[in-house]
């Protein structure tokens, strides 16, 4: 069952790296827009607030799979120097403040996301986008964020000889 759920999670992480792919073509797409409507001299309204939360959408995303693909800065360098035993513990220790931090980051994005909902906050471009919306896509990625970290600290706990991914 476990390996399932390793399976399933793996693949929610990949799927989040492909959104966030989709979200930098757009913000190529919208950036490039922008060119063509100035050039143009034609004003659209929103483009430069859409390439924005296209960039939040794809940097918050694309955090999960990253993570899960080692490609986030990590203290291997100093991990790496210690016998097996104390680099497991530091392993167990690092991912248990990852935990924590995600956690704690998680929570504060979706508590900020309710209030720009319950208060219906919106953008102060000429759009006048409620924020929750974009808002909300920065709170999936991070409480997928917040998955991927606990699911490598389970994953340290009970395997043996725990290797990131």
């Amino acid at each position: 069952m476990l390996a399932r759920v390793d399976h399933a999670l793996n693949k929610l992480y990949r799927y989040c790296g492909y959104a966030a792919a989709v979200f930098m073509v757009i913000i190529g797409v919208l950036v490039f827009l922008s060119i063509i409507t100035r050039y143009f001299s034609i004003y659209v309204p929103g483009l430069t607030e859409y390439s924005g939360y296209s960039m939040a959408a794809a940097s918050f995303l694309a955090l999960a799979y990253t993570f899960n693909a080692n490609g986030h800065i990590r203290v291997e360098i100093l991990i790496s120097r210690f016998n097996p035993k104390f680099r497991r513990i530091a392993e167990f220790w690092c991912l248990g403040v990852a935990t924590w931090i995600s956690v704690y980051f998680a929570w504060y994005m979706s508590k900020l996301m309710y209030i720009s909902w319950k208060f219906e906050e919106r953008s102060e471009g000429a759009d006048a986008t409620l924020i929750w919306k974009p808002q909300a896509l920065v709170v999936i990625g991070a409480v997928i964020l917040c998955i991927a970290v606990v699911h490598n600290l389970i994953k340290c706990i009970m395997t043996k000889d725990y290797e990131p991914r």
